[in-house]
């Protein structure tokens, strides 16, 4: 009886070291599987102690599973191991990912000359640079004169200036 005991608290063990690493780890559900049959294996072995004892562990298992995997999502993270294992999100600047993005937002307010109809997108020269840039409404003409009034990343905004 001692010894089916120790069997029963180390297919236990077993089977909330095999969850914890499924958590960790991308295996498809198979490390959760293995975890199932520890526990199918654990209330086996309460079964063949005592009937009510198998009842109880089933109940038990009910119950604490659900909740060991939910302190392990929640907890996990926090925890030296997690904080390795879980990647975190970046903060990302705006533009960031766009080489030019600084320079675009430094040409607000410059005058540019439509180098293409603009319908509502097309390119723009300023400074002696070719630029994609949108029409803020409408259609501008080729030649026309613009002004940049927006600059987000990559994404240049112009309106016609009337002269």
């Amino acid at each position: 009886m001692t010894g089916t005991i120790l069997l029963i608290i180390a297919l236990l063990f077993c089977a909330l070291l095999l969850l914890a690493v499924e958590i960790c780890t991308p295996t498809f559900g198979l490390l959760a599987l293995a975890a199932i049959a520890c526990l199918a294996g654990a209330v086996y072995q309460c079964f063949v102690i005592n009937q009510v004892f198998g009842v109880v562990m089933i109940i038990v298992l009910a119950f604490a599973v659900p909740a060991y995997l939910w302190a392990m999502i929640k907890y996990l993270p926090k925890t030296p191991i997690g904080s390795v294992l879980q990647l975190r999100a970046r903060r990302r600047d705006p533009g960031e990912g766009t080489p030019d993005a600084a320079e675009l937002e430094s040409l607000i307010g410059a005058t540019a000359v439509a180098e293409t109809p603009l319908r509502p997108s097309g390119a723009i020269r300023v400074n002696h640079k070719r630029i994609v840039a949108t029409a803020e409404a409408g259609f501008i003409e080729k030649g026309a004169t613009v002004e940049i009034i927006k600059a987000g990343g990559a994404d240049v905004v112009v309106r016609e200036v009337k002269q």
